[in-house]
């Protein structure tokens, strides 16, 4: 296999990989989105919500915000939210107004809006922010792969990362999740007689 001209431009990385065929750039591409570990809220608990929004569409939105990971010193993080509307004019609740247990789980941007409230109504909820992989929902997607094969037999990719991770380490802990898998086949197939 060899890898040539990877080139990294923000949230983006590009590179060519040559000697490899079409299932193994498919299995790259789909690690890089289904297998890597991400942070997302997976469980809300809502104690008040007058918004406009019923409990089941916020909890959804929430579950849509892309957080931070760290992937090797991850811990299970609580975040709360508790607002009111108190002007009289309309009040944008955006991610920036989640507390977090963990400094270090937080939302990657701050300034995407979840929800607006009029005068007199509030939100007080707690959720948790888990680890999972985007097979099992597309909250836990860490970003978009995919991949061109140009005359030469060259597989071209292109990786854009929703920035929970760097879209280097993105890869990277794509294919050491490759390696997980194949070593855990590989210790099945050994066990058959």
């Amino acid at each position: 296999m060899d890898i040539s001209n990877f080139k990294k431009n923000g949230n983006i990385v590009t590179f060519t990989v040559k000697g490899i065929n079409t299932a193994m750039a498919n299995a790259i591409r789909r690690a890089i989105i289904t297998n890597v570990p991400i942070a997302a809220i997976e469980k809300v608990t809502i104690d008040k919500n007058s918004s406009a929004l019923a409990d089941e569409i916020l909890a959804h939105r929430l579950g849509l915000i892309p957080f931070k990971t760290d992937i090797k010193n991850f811990i299970d993080t609580n975040v709360s939210l508790d607002v009111i509307n108190d002007s009289d004019k309309l009040k944008t609740i955006y991610t920036r107004d989640l507390k977090s247990s963990n400094p270090d789980i937080i939302p990657v941007y701050d300034n995407m809006p979840i929800v607006k409230l009029s005068k007199g109504q509030q939100i007080k909820l707690e959720a948790t922010v888990e680890l999972g992989k985007g097979r099992e929902h597309v909250k836990w997607q860490g970003g978009l792969a995919s991949y061109e094969i140009n005359e030469e037999n060259k597989f071209n990719f292109f990786v854009e990362s929703f920035m929970q991770l760097d879209a280097d380490e993105l890869i990277s802990a794509a294919c050491d999740e490759l390696i997980k898998e194949n070593e855990q086949f590989r210790n099945f197939v050994s066990t058959i007689k």
